[in-house]
């Protein structure tokens, strides 16, 4: 491919070698293809060149004093900013027994001294092209998501409009058959206004994650807000939201908005599955140095079949009914557990004595 395709600025590559005379000939290749080169005479100079530059490439030499490769590919790797760009190492010819600990530290490559330059512009070309063709899906990624959350802003007002109208009629109808008709319709709004916030929530914790501190929350304050959230639901279908005894003063260590989001995942993961007039049960107790907290339902339960692959996103069980497969997205268990984990917990699923499911999730107990 020829790098005319990339545009107005060719790749750029950083050349990290202690030998003057190996960042000369290796500048010279590679400028010769038409790659912008930038070259780091050790180790520190690198790291600080990678302040002030975005190379597509590093070649970064195995053997340096003071700060070897090895000490710079785990600098790079331990940076978010730093991580995704690929890593050639230049090794001699003897120090292949080397590589393996190059690779395991996130080395996606190596050329060995003395190279041959088509090889070296071979190489160097396809791992930046790799890099481009990852930054621009990143990108597009991020324009889709951006769109997604512009649409799901705007749709808020709408829904919740629609919600609020079709209860004030189904109040003021007296023909049975309109009522119910005006209640579905609320039903409806409100299935789609839960999509709509469960989304922006999703979006919102993403954001706050670089700045994630656990704070204390009660466990009894957590059941109550989401038990309020589902209040309506549990009630239409005749289903109760049974809140065990919890110790008082017992609390999590967490982020509350995420924890949130994993309960509601669950108790509506419940509510799709369990019969009407059930009863859905949420419960915790301490456990050596965290809580565990559970919702367990009388649904149909996971077959064996299914359990290995529950957490995956875009999955949708067997057992879901028409109504449960239409609002269903298969991404809610995976986003909670990817939640549960992102806090330091534990997301699982357990059979329930006598039929149904129990969700398991345990976080870190918040000091008394």
């Amino acid at each position: 491919m020829s790098l005319s395709v990339w545009g107005a600025r060719p790749p750029l590559v950083l050349i990290v070698d202690d030998q003057e005379a190996n960042i000369r000939l290796l500048g010279t290749v590679l400028s010769d293809a038409g790659f912008d080169v930038m070259p780091a005479e050790s180790g520190k100079r690198a790291l600080a060149r990678m302040e002030a530059a975005d190379p597509d490439v590093i070649l970064l030499d195995m053997r340096m004093p003071n700060m070897d490769g090895f000490e710079v590919l785990a600098r790079l790797k331990g940076n978010p900013d730093w991580e995704d760009i690929p890593v050639v190492f230049l090794t001699a010819a003897n120090e292949r027994e080397h590589l393996l600990r190059a690779f395991e530290g996130g080395a996606v490559d190596y050329i060995v001294k003395p190279f041959v330059a088509e090889e070296l512009v071979a190489r160097v070309r396809t791992h930046a092209e790799l890099k481009r063709s990852r930054d621009q899906l990143y990108e597009a990624i991020r324009e889709r998501e951006d769109l997604a959350t512009i649409v799901a802003h705007d749709l808020k007002n709408p829904l919740f409009n629609i919600s609020l109208n079709a209860n004030l009629l189904a109040s003021d109808l007296a023909d049975e058959g309109q009522r119910k008709r005006a209640e579905s319709m609320e039903s409806s709004a409100k299935k789609a206004l839960g999509f709509v916030e469960r989304y922006l929530e999703r979006r919102a914790s993403l954001e706050l994650r670089r700045g994630y501190t656990p704070q204390a929350v009660p466990v009894n304050q957590l059941f109550d807000l989401v038990v309020e959230a589902f209040a309506d639901e549990a009630s239409r279908r005749g289903m109760a939201l049974v809140v065990g005894e919890v110790v008082e003063g017992l609390s999590v260590g967490c982020d509350l908005d995420a924890t949130q989001l994993v309960m509601r995942n669950l108790i509506s993961n419940a509510l799709k599955y369990a019969p009407d007039g059930s009863e859905i049960e949420l419960g915790a107790a301490a456990v050596p140095g965290a809580v565990r907290i559970w919702v367990a339902d009388r649904g149909p339960g996971i077959s064996s079949e299914e359990k290995a692959r529950l957490f995956r996103r875009y999955v949708r069980l067997s057992a879901e009914t028409d109504s449960a497969a239409a609002s269903s997205s298969g991404v809610g268990l995976a986003v909670a557990r990817q939640e549960a984990e992102w806090m330091g917990g534990e997301l699982r699923h357990e059979d329930r004595p006598g039929g149904g499911s129990v969700f398991v999730l345990e976080l870190e107990r918040a000091p008394a």
